[in-house]
């Protein structure tokens, strides 16, 4: 079975999705790249009144009312975000389980997960400072200590690649698209 086979039996199929139900989305990409199946990240800018400044992140961003749905707003979110353009009939293959931020609970976002045959050109946002493209199977599980916006420091779990931190939101987002994944190639 093929991984975009795959990931359309295990993720949650679109029309499932509840309109409105969501605050926020965000897009998991994944293309092919020698083999591996690789993912991309963005960095976000370091802005004192980012509560989440600095941090390696999904494209993705809040709900606008002029989106008709959740899906819009990720489509739209990636878009002014990176630049690329995702068709919903052809490239998003589903949506991860909703996640909730710790630091803002009452925000609800849900995660769609898209696969890109041909890596694009980014055209970033001026709130991010940079992006990369990670395989999956060189992003480790870590315990690692991490810088937060009040100056302390805290121990987490994350995934790291290469100099990346990939932790919080993201780090759940990942961790649930990495268990989907390895139980449907066992």
């Amino acid at each position: 079975m093929d991984l975009v086979e795959l990931l359309t039996k295990r993720l949650r199929p679109i029309e499932e999705v509840l309109p409105h139900k969501s605050s926020a989305a965000v897009t998991l990409i994944l293309s092919l790249s020698n083999e591996d199946v690789e993912a991309l990240f963005v960095k976000r800018k370091d802005d004192p009144q980012d509560p989440w400044s600095g941090q390696i992140a999904l494209p993705g961003g809040h709900w606008s009312p002029s989106d008709s749905s959740i899906l819009e707003t990720a489509i739209r979110e990636t878009f002014e975000e990176v630049g690329i353009l995702l068709d919903p009939e052809h490239t998003i293959l589903g949506a991860l389980p909703d996640v909730r931020p710790l630091r803002d609970p009452d925000m609800l976002i849900t995660p769609f997960v898209a696969f890109i045959r041909e890596k694009p050109p980014i055209r970033l946002s001026p709130e991010l400072s940079d992006y990369f493209w990670a395989p999956l199977k060189f992003l480790k599980e870590d315990e690692v200590e991490v810088s937060l916006q009040n100056g302390k420091t805290r121990i987490v779990k994350a995934y790291v690649y290469r100099n990346h931190v990939i932790w919080g939101l993201t780090a759940r987002i990942l961790e649930s698209f990495l268990k989907i994944l390895k139980d449907g190639t066992t």
